[in-house]
């Protein structure tokens, strides 16, 4: 039996941006609790309306249109059925805005076609586990591009880093890589034990973009397992930027040559 759809305040603020972190997969707790927080005090303090929901029904044609931005907010597994992943490609390709955060580009949705080769790009391949959570330094590779506006160009960040099964392609642009010589690339606990990309920053994306050929734009970033993660001001000017360019509220094209 399904569920009804939940029913965001006819008095939410708009622009409005929908936080979703439904999982069928392995639920990245305290990070969804850190993202949905710091998600909500960013979009509140631009003046945004936004809900938080765990519930796939709300992906409808009729509540979906009030939304001007979608984050999956490490969400794992197809939680989607048939009906509500054409609501969100429909929804999407009228100009929507799409952040993935984390464990939304962990592969764990590769079934579901578009979302995989769309929106994510390079398959997810493991996270190193020796030890999990290290601090490295995350490269800015695209200084012009809004996303990355007030960033340093080199940043240190704590954080489980993902490795990938290559870089992105050419239609998405890629914004940030890792300098693999400042953590350990390795797994010696289970899975792919060698996690290396490359020698240079270019060879690890870990955060990019794309603006889609049928509308929309997308950032990706593999930021985000831990509560702590979402403290830090680098991560946060991340997720402002990327709210206001994948909205569109600056009124220029950069990024979408």
């Amino acid at each position: 039996m399904s569920r009804p759809a939940p029913v965001p305040t006819e008095y939410m603020p708009q622009p409005a941006v929908l936080i979703y972190s439904e999982t069928r997969g392995w639920r990245h707790e305290e990070g969804i609790a850190g993202g949905n927080v710091a998600l909500m005090e960013i979009a509140r303090d631009k003046g945004f309306g936004y809900f938080t929901t765990q519930h796939a029904e709300i992906f409808n044609a009729e509540t979906l249109s009030r939304f001007d931005l979608i984050v999956f907010n490490s969400a794992t597994g197809d939680s989607l059925s048939v009906d509500q992943k054409a609501a969100f490609k429909t929804w999407l390709a009228d100009d929507g805005a799409v952040i993935l955060i984390h464990g939304s580009i962990d592969s764990s949705q590769k079934d579901w076609t578009f979302y995989q080769d769309e929106l994510v790009g390079p398959q997810f391949i493991s996270h190193p586990m020796a030890p999990q959570f290290q601090a490295a330094d995350v490269v800015v590779l695209n200084t012009g591009h809004p996303v990355m506006a007030g960033l340093p160009d080199r940043f240190e960040a704590t954080d489980e880093w993902y490795s990938f099964d290559g870089v992105p392609d050419g239609r998405f642009v890629t914004l940030a890589g890792l300098d693999e010589t400042t953590y350990s690339p390795r797994n010696t606990v289970y899975g792919v034990e060698d996690l290396r990309m490359g020698d240079q920053p270019e060879d690890h994306a870990i955060i990019w973009s794309r603006c889609l050929p049928e509308g929309g734009r997308v950032v990706a970033s593999a930021l985000g397992h831990t509560l702590e993660s979402f403290a830090a001001p680098e991560h946060r000017q991340l997720i402002s930027n990327a709210m206001n360019w994948t909205m569109k509220s600056g009124a220029d094209d950069v990024g979408c040559d």
